[in-house]
């Protein structure tokens, strides 16, 4: 019984020193798990700020093409089509009639 009670008191102080070692591991867990959740949290702001001014400059590439695209509407309406047709061919292009010459100035810097 003698050998019995010296097992049953070193199982309780072996329960005791788990339970000592226990506690400041559970604690420094929960601390390593709120800095990770703080840093996480940073981390998705930027990428959410990130996200925000891509949207803002596609939003703004999207206007500046619709305007462009009305414009051309516009232009390809217009009674004078042919003529801005020409035009856009010779000037942007490079076209030419047949047996045309065309000549540029070209200036020195």
């Amino acid at each position: 019984m003698a050998r019995n009670k010296k097992i049953d008191k070193a199982l309780k102080n072996n329960g005791k020193k788990s339970f000592m070692l226990s506690k400041p591991l559970f604690t420094l867990a929960v601390i390593c798990l709120g800095i990770y959740s703080i840093f996480s949290m940073i981390s998705h702001q930027i990428q959410i700020s990130d996200i925000k001014e891509e949207s803002e400059e596609l939003s703004a590439k999207i206007t500046e093409a619709r305007q462009l695209n009305d414009e051309y509407v516009r232009l390809l309406s217009a009674d004078d089509e042919a003529a801005y047709m020409e035009r856009i061919a010779i000037e942007k292009l490079g076209y030419a009639y047949p047996n045309e010459r065309r000549f540029y100035i070209v200036e020195k810097n």
